[in-house]
């Protein structure tokens, strides 16, 4: 027997002085490099506070364990890994938006939707999509996470992103090739046009000076009309 279940709730929005600002994008984009650069330049005038997904605590680096293929672990088991890290993060989060600090994080939720479903072999964005906004604690009516007041998505072609991975020094991860970030791509593609409202779009071919100082300026004057 089948059961409906069907309900309204909107997103977790924070009411504290501070602002909570998520960089996202699929690999390559240049997501690390802006947070950093952004984090850099508002410090000067601002009391900021620069975290990841994951994060550097003891959850988060055994996901990055996961990520760079040196443990295998179900795919549902690492989407609710990086939910625990991402709750063990929250509680920071919080605290610091009460202090009035400016939160830049390097990726956050949404990569948890988008990720998650390329793991699922079925991709019906709407039907695999809607039960991770759910079961990852994002739209939940038992728990949500906190939505950022700004999400940048850091916009750039496939091509230029596989050449900027093949271009690192480092070993890629388990999502770094072709495939999978095809599968990504569409899966933000979802994401956005399902809550156009919640992402602000840069195009992330223009130069590291210019995306950085697009990102401020959206910042001031989100700041200007809080």
């Amino acid at each position: 027997m089948k059961y409906h279940i069907d309900f309204d709730i909107d997103f977790k929005r924070n009411n504290e002085k501070g602002l909570f600002i998520a960089i996202e994008g699929i690999d390559g984009a240049g997501k690390t490099t802006q947070a950093r650069l952004v984090s850099k330049e508002l410090t000067k005038n601002n009391n900021v506070h620069l975290t990841k997904n994951p994060t550097d605590g003891l959850i988060g680096k055994f996901i990055r364990e996961v990520l760079a293929g040196k443990v295998n672990i179900p795919p549902a088991s690492f989407q609710y890994l990086f939910s625990a890290d991402r709750q063990v993060q929250q509680v920071e989060v919080l605290k610091d938006l009460k202090d009035g600090k400016i939160i830049i994080t390097d990726r956050y939720f949404w990569s948890a939707i988008v990720y998650g479903i390329v793991d699922r072999e079925d991709l019906d964005f709407d039907q695999v999509g809607n039960l991770l906004l759910v079961s990852q604690g994002i739209l939940s009516m038992y728990h949500q996470f906190l939505i950022p007041d700004i999400t940048i998505f850091l916009d750039i072609p496939m091509k230029i992103a596989l050449d900027r991975l093949n271009d690192k020094k480092i070993e890629k991860e388990i999502y770094e090739n072709e495939e999978k970030l095809k599968k990504i791509e569409k899966g933000y593609k979802w994401l956005i046009n399902k809550f156009k409202n919640e992402f602000t779009i840069i195009d992330g071919t223009k130069s590291e000076k210019e995306i950085t100082q697009e990102i401020i300026k959206i910042i001031n004057e989100k700041k200007s009309s809080s």
